[in-house]
């Protein structure tokens, strides 16, 4: 059976020719990040149900991570939100496996950080927790799954929809209000048809920035290759000089031009995914011909910042030109700020472009 996971849709649904192309690529273990996420989202999870702190876990180990202050702050940020629905709405669950559809060849759910709703209101609320520095728009793919098998968990269809997303990393939490009949829609156009399309298993990869971003399949992906079809085109690029690949490419008209851009991140994600393997491969022992592990770049750093200062201040360097201090940037101050206090940042600072860059014209269409 084909397990879907909503935290994958922007993927799958883009492309439903990935979910078999992934079914071909090992396991990867979580990173250091998705650890983290995982032991902040524990430690909110038992704050709120035991109604004690999430600072109590502070120097405590928690799925090998051991909790920091900031770690404490997500998990409260997440747990306080989770109070206000249950005051707001009533019914409230945390960690709540949904099923959104299943049949003997598919099935596709998830666990949804909180779901909360309220029958006489006719309300549902999704919220999820995000520790990642990624933005995630709370309009997301992940979130309507969630609300669509919450829907189905209940029984009841809701009127008025909330996805919310707590993301420390960007400020308060945001929400994003959609109508039954909006959902509905979605589902109609969006996820069905995927659903059915992974099922048939015949469909080829379409590739897409974003649904290609997390795919595990770059690597092996026969779409990405496409991106390469100038470069094979033209054997000797590897010998060529700069100037050289110049006149290959005042030779492409523009609709080439248009294509190649096109393909580039999508190209540029192939390349790093490549990479990414080749390390796996390596450090597994395996032999690439041509390539192998080495340090990265060294860099100078002091042994002891206290003795380093004062033998270079006793060798001659004056005090005030040892160290140095600068603002902190207005990112950062907004982060320190009170809530009550955040404008003041507009008044005080002021938006510069640093010149112009390439980017897409959506005003004449795609």
């Amino acid at each position: 059976m084909i397990k879907l996971r909503p935290s994958a849709a922007t993927r799958w649904l883009s492309c439903p020719a990935s979910v078999r192309l992934c079914a071909d690529i090992p396991y990867q273990p979580a990173g250091e990040a998705a650890q983290i996420g995982t032991a902040i989202h524990e430690v909110a999870e038992t704050a709120f149900l035991t109604n004690s702190s999430p600072y109590d876990w502070v120097g405590k180990t928690i799925k090998d991570i051991v909790i920091t202050e900031q770690n404490a702050d997500f998990a409260a940020a997440h747990v306080n939100h989770i109070r206000d629905l249950e005051l707001r709405l009533g019914t409230l669950k945390v960690e709540q496996y949904v099923t959104v559809y299943k049949d003997k060849d598919i099935e596709l759910g998830g666990t949804a950080d909180v779901v909360a709703w309220n029958d006489e209101k006719s309300t549902l609320v999704i919220a999820d927790l995000k520790t990642g520095r990624g933005y995630v728009d709370a309009d997301s793919d992940q979130m309507k799954i969630y609300a669509i098998g919450a829907m189905r968990h209940a029984k009841i269809e809701f009127s008025n929809i909330e996805l919310s997303i707590i993301q420390p990393h960007h400020g308060e939490p945001r929400t994003h209000k959609i109508t039954f009949k909006e959902l509905n829609d979605w589902a109609e156009t969006q996820l069905t048809p995927a659903i059915q399309a992974i099922k048939k298993g015949d469909t080829e990869p379409t590739p897409t920035e974003d649904g290609c971003q997390w795919c595990p399949a770059k690597a092996i992906c026969p779409a990405q290759r496409k991106g390469f079809e100038v470069i094979a085109a033209t054997p000797n690029l590897a010998v060529m000089s700069k100037e050289e690949m110049k006149s290959v490419v005042v030779t492409l008209s523009p609709e080439q031009i248009a294509d190649l851009l096109e393909r580039a991140p999508l190209v540029e994600k192939f390349i790093d995914a490549v990479r990414e393997h080749a390390v796996t491969r390596i450090e597994a022992g395996e032999v690439i011909k041509g390539w192998q592990m080495q340090p990265k770049r060294a860099y100078r750093k002091w042994i002891d910042e206290a003795d380093a200062k004062n033998q270079l201040h006793d060798a001659g360097i004056p005090a005030d030109k040892l160290v140095s201090s600068e603002l902190i940037s207005p990112s950062e101050a907004a982060k320190l700020l009170p809530k009550e206090s955040k404008d003041l940042i507009d008044k005080l600072t002021r938006k510069e472009s640093s010149g112009l860059t390439l980017a897409r014209d959506y005003s004449l269409g795609q």
